[in-house]
């Protein structure tokens, strides 16, 4: 087998092991205890289909919120106050990643 050959195989077994790409929200995110603020982007009402859902998970994949998407301007989604960690925001089929810090919540147990 010559190198020729070796690399065509090693760059195919490379895009086999490699994950589809997701989209991601169009919208910029912060966060206060209770409350994930969503900031979105102009491009959202042009590309958004009329009331989508938007969803939040924890990491385990716990829904903590479902609501209807502005797709405009500023939006307040109600997360249990106490939530820390990795999040993911879904809104259709995009999706998008946001952290809280866990010094905005506590961390004690009620």
């Amino acid at each position: 087998m010559n190198m020729k050959n070796v690399i065509k195989m090693l760059a195919v077994a490379g895009l086999m092991t490699a994950g589809v790409a997701q989209a991601s929200v169009p919208a910029d995110f912060s966060a206060a205890p209770g409350v994930l603020v969503v900031n979105w982007q102009a491009s959202a009402a042009i590309d958004g289909k009329a009331n989508p859902m938007l969803e939040v998970r924890d990491e385990s994949g716990d829904v903590l919120a479902s609501v209807h998407a502005n797709l405009a301007g500023t939006q307040m989604v109600k997360i249990p106050s106490r939530t820390q960690g990795n999040l993911t925001v879904s809104l259709g089929n995009e999706s998008s990643s946001y952290r809280i810090p866990f010094g905005l919540g506590d961390g004690r147990q009620r």
